[in-house]
């Protein structure tokens, strides 16, 4: 049973189906066909190397209670200002919309609806192919126009800046429908995205990142793209990596106050783009905003329940474990069974632990109420210019002739 698990895991920070657990036989068949060209001397399947090496990304990666990635940071809004992006139905009446979708459902295009750890996915796009990264489960690479163009435009910079530079495996973004994905906490709404680092010419995917095997100039490359060259919610990345990308980054003459504004490592700045979360040294977990999927989604929330195209939104209790509780006392607090507490998180026993944040299914007698309807993009973190980049200063004026 461990081996399957371990095998789900390696099989692309996902592995299962969220309505039911794969056959041991397809995953291990997932796990042995991500490219097996480029593995060099990893250990044939069914070998007590494999089994260690598949024991020790499980443990790295899934909680001691059998439960979900940590990967479900919600943000409060950045109180900043920051760019408006309307969407194209912001224009359009109720009845027109409603009109577009008999027609042509479709045209109503991508939407990203409710939060990241509770949400769905309309009209997704699949990560297409590419020669510049591997899809490791095309089943679940589905997600906003605003995502796939994004991610799309970070790997390029890299390629840029590095001709030749070798493929990334790109994990899970979301299912077709979005909604809870095994083993996450996020990856609901189409805006969620795991991906490798660049690794040593031995890399293959679910491989952990030190300082033996990180290429930092290109994995730097990459992670600097995602901040300034698209609109990125959060990064997640393991402490450890992010140590050894801030010292590559540091030696290079980034700026060290910029720095600090995008690394929780070493930082006590308020809001930091790229944030610890453990599990996340074997790959990076991307958050992109998606404002038009997003805003689109809250205009037609009303019309798709309506006509069945999605379930109504789940509505979550975010509640912290304290010493001595249980799920039944859970259950009984907020008036839900333990099963449904299980469901929404993903837990495959009863057992919780103190300090963990659990969502907790709240009764609802109609549909929950959509996302905010305006989604603000905040600015965003650009480096200073360095000493070359920087326009020159202003010529000096003369000053008044002195006599004499």
């Amino acid at each position: 049973m461990v081996s399957v698990l371990c095998a789900l895991l390696l099989a692309g920070c996902a592995g299962r189906a969220p309505e039911a657990a794969r056959s041991k036989d397809s995953l291990l068949r997932v796990a042995s066909t991500v490219s097996a060209e480029q593995r060099g001397g990893a250990p044939p399947p069914g070998t007590p190397e494999e089994e260690a090496a598949l024991a020790d990304a499980h443990d790295t990666e899934v909680d001691d209670d059998g439960g979900e990635v940590d990967d479900g940071l919600e943000l409060p809004a950045d109180p900043g200002t920051g760019a408006r992006v309307h969407s194209p139905l912001a224009a359009m009446t109720e009845a027109q919309i409603e009109e577009l979708f008999s027609k042509d459902p479709a045209a109503l295009g991508p939407m990203s609806l409710g939060a990241t750890n509770a949400g769905a996915l309309f009209n997704g796009v699949r990560m297409p192919e590419g020669d510049r990264w591997e899809l490791v489960d095309p089943a679940h690479a589905w997600g906003t126009r605003e995502t796939v163009d994004a991610l799309d435009r970070a790997i390029a910079e890299v390629h840029r800046q590095f001709p030749a530079s070798p493929k990334l495996y790109i994990g899970h973004i979301s299912a077709r429908d979005g909604g809870r994905l095994s083993p996450h906490k996020s990856h609901q709404a189409g805006r969620d995205v795991d991906i490798s680092y660049f690794l040593d010419a031995r890399h293959r995917w679910y491989q952990r990142a030190t300082a033996a095997n990180l290429d930092r100039e290109r994995t730097w490359a990459f992670v600097r793209a995602l901040i300034t060259e698209t609109d990125v919610e959060l990064i997640l990345i393991d402490s450890s990596v992010q140590r050894l990308l801030k010292e590559h980054a540091l030696k290079i003459g980034e700026d060290k106050d910029w720095l600090d504004e995008v690394f929780q490592l070493g930082s006590r700045k308020p809001r930091p783009l790229i944030r610890h979360a453990r599990g996340h040294a074997n790959h990076i977990h991307i958050r992109f905003y998606s404002p038009i999927a997003q805003e689109s989604a809250a205009r037609a929330y009303p019309l798709l329940v309506k006509r069945g195209a999605i379930k109504p939104a789940a509505q979550y209790v975010r509640h912290t474990a304290k010493k001595g509780q249980t799920l039944g006392s859970l259950a009984r607090q907020y008036g839900t069974t333990v099963e449904a507490i299980k469901r929404a998180n993903g837990l495959r026993t009863t057992a919780i632990q103190a300090k963990r944040v659990y969502n907790i299914p709240r009764p609802s007698s109609g549909p929950a109420a959509p996302p905010p309807k305006q989604v603000v993009v905040p600015p965003r973190r650009l480096p200073p210019p360095k000493a070359a980049d920087a326009p020159p200063p202003p010529a000096r004026q003369p000053g008044p002739a002195l006599d004499g």
